[in-house]
């Protein structure tokens, strides 16, 4: 920024900030008040959008994450019109980070993919690491680790293309770790410990770089046990937990317990988890209540595996009263952060300007941009409800994917444009079966699509599939490298029971994959649905 013709006040405040974020540090209160000040004088918008965005990073090293949040929805206006999009980029990064702190997952998502549309766009390619990242750790802790996976990888490859900074390889090597523990839990051996070798390598390479000890550690545990060293692996557990009785400690990796309790894990007899469990119970990590839930399987087996039914229902209970607690006090800052937007609507921009913007950015945000239809962010959200009320119900629901035959060929035949067209024209169909509460359509990714249904019986899911394999192929796109059709035709798997106590949202999807690929094994466009969670049993439609 050019700092000619501003008063020496304000060139202090953007020389002292570029210094302080190359060593890891940020403004105090007093000094980003004063530029504040001044631009309130000046009527400046960039140096108010300036001043809030660094006055939230005060207020987010201080754990005031309200604070936080309601400094960075501020700024939002400013430095659009100011057109400072990789502030802009960064501000919805950490205002997911601040409501994920607060609780509000759904918040935090929302943000992180905000913060991409920017950085994509712009190619901020360390910003873009960072929300992919964010979406990633999201993810894993919905257990979605698969899809994780790929966020992490996104994240791993735009670091590597970011220029250097203070922060870069304490980020890069948290993904590294995250994702390394994601393949260890799909079992992925390979492929954890090239991460590892990664890491390694970074370190040898800067040895001097800035980053997280004990979370490195944390991982070599797990790559030291698949490689057969459990004695090495067993004394870093337990320097670790040794560790962790220093409360700075304990919050350093209080973000990565969940990643912590699912390493310690791996190890034998379940006691290093046990006396991680012991370790968190003494600390009061209930306000942080995604944290609180997110633990609960781990410390829930711990408790079974002492045969302790009468602790196991005591802490279930609580667990279900936090679970409500959270639910409420999510609604309750999706609605502050609502009317926060609304009192500060004269500071920005007009009211009309403001909620197409905000519309548009959140129809960005939940869905996709191809198509259309839901995207994987919406999808989970409303998949995940749809699960609970079935269960609680004890109603019928449904999980259908499908995705297009020999779409590769399709795309290197005739073009990715006419790919684009051929998944527009796929989605139009979808988009003219939704039933609002019954049947809900998504983009999976890729040229896989998922329906929930709801409400409804086998009979009419099998019908309403049947419907969609129907049009797809009266749209009558040709497709000449298809082996099973002259025209463009898709292959569906369809599950629907009644969820039962031991069932997950995972056992729906991945009994829709199985069904799948059994409709791909018996020719394609086709759809292969049933009710028996048995691979071997289904209904096949031609």
């Amino acid at each position: 920024m050019d700092l000619k013709g501003l008063p020496q006040t304000v060139q202090n405040f953007i020389s002292d900030t570029i210094q302080l974020r190359e060593n890891g540090k940020c403004l105090d209160n007093e000094t980003c008040q004063r530029v504040l000040e001044y631009a309130a004088d000046t009527g400046s918008q960039k140096l108010a959008g300036l001043g809030l965005y660094y006055l939230a990073e005060y207020y987010w090293q201080n754990g005031q994450y309200e604070s936080t949040i309601q400094s960075l929805t501020e700024s939002v206006g400013y430095l659009k019109n100011s057109q400072m999009y990789e502030l802009l980029a960064r501000t919805y990064n950490m205002m997911g980070a601040a409501s994920d702190r607060k609780n509000n997952r759904m918040v935090a998502l929302s943000s992180y993919y905000n913060s991409l549309q920017y950085a994509e766009k712009y190619h901020y390619y360390y910003i873009q690491g960072m929300a992919e990242s964010n979406i990633a750790y999201t993810l894993v802790r919905m257990r979605l680790r698969q899809e994780a996976i790929q966020h992490y990888r996104t994240a791993i490859d735009c670091y590597n293309r970011s220029e250097s900074n203070y922060y870069l390889n304490y980020n890069r090597i948290n993904c590294m770790v995250e994702c390394g523990c994601c393949y260890l839990y799909q079992g992925d051996k390979e492929q954890a410990l090239k991460l590892w070798e990664d890491i390694e390598e970074i370190l040898r390479r800067e040895p001097d770089t800035y980053y997280s000890h004990i979370t490195v550690e944390m991982y070599r545990i797990p790559c030291e046990a698949v490689q057969g060293h459990d004695e090495e692996a067993v004394k870093l557990a337990e320097d670790i937990l040794k560790h962790l009785q220093d409360p700075d400690m304990f919050e350093d990796i209080l973000d990565n317990l969940v990643i912590l309790a699912g390493i310690l894990a791996f190890l034998p007899d379940g006691k290093y988890l046990e006396q991680l469990i012991h370790i968190i119970d003494e600390k009061d990590v209930e306000e942080h209540y995604n944290i609180y839930l997110d633990l609960y399987p781990f410390k829930s087996q711990s408790i079974l595996s002492r045969g302790d039914m009468q602790e196991y229902i005591a802490y279930t209970r609580k667990y279900f009263e936090l679970y409500e607690k959270f639910r409420q006090e999510n609604r309750q800052a999706l609605i502050n952060v609502m009317e926060l937007q609304d009192r500060l609507k004269n500071v920005t921009m007009d009211w009309e300007n403001m909620q197409a913007s905000n519309q548009a950015l959140e129809n960005l945000a939940m869905h996709d941009e191809l198509t259309g239809l839901a995207n994987r962010t919406y999808l989970h959200e409303y998949f995940t409800g749809c699960f609970e009320h079935a269960y609680a119900e004890e109603e019928i629901m449904g999980v259908e994917l499908m995705d297009i035959d020999f779409f590769k060929e399709y795309n290197d035949h005739y073009g990715h444009l006419m790919g684009d067209r051929c998944l527009k024209a796929i989605a139009g169909v979808l988009q003219k079966i939704q039933i609002p509460g019954q049947v809900f359509c998504a983009r999976y990714g890729g040229d896989e699509f998922m329906i929930v249904y709801t409400g409804m019986t086998v009979e009419q899911i099998r019908r309403i599939s049947e419907d969609i394999l129907r049009e797809v192929r009266m749209l009558k796109i040709p497709h000449e490298c298809s082996r099973c059709s002259k025209y463009v035709s898709i292959s569906q798997g369809v599950f629907a029971r009644i969820p039962m106590e031991n069932n997950r949202e995972w056992d729906f999807t991945s009994r829709a994959d199985e069904l799948l690929y059994k409709a791909k094994n018996c020719g394609r466009d086709g759809i292969c649905l049933s009710t028996e969670k048995s691979s071997d049993k289904c209904i096949e439609i031609k």
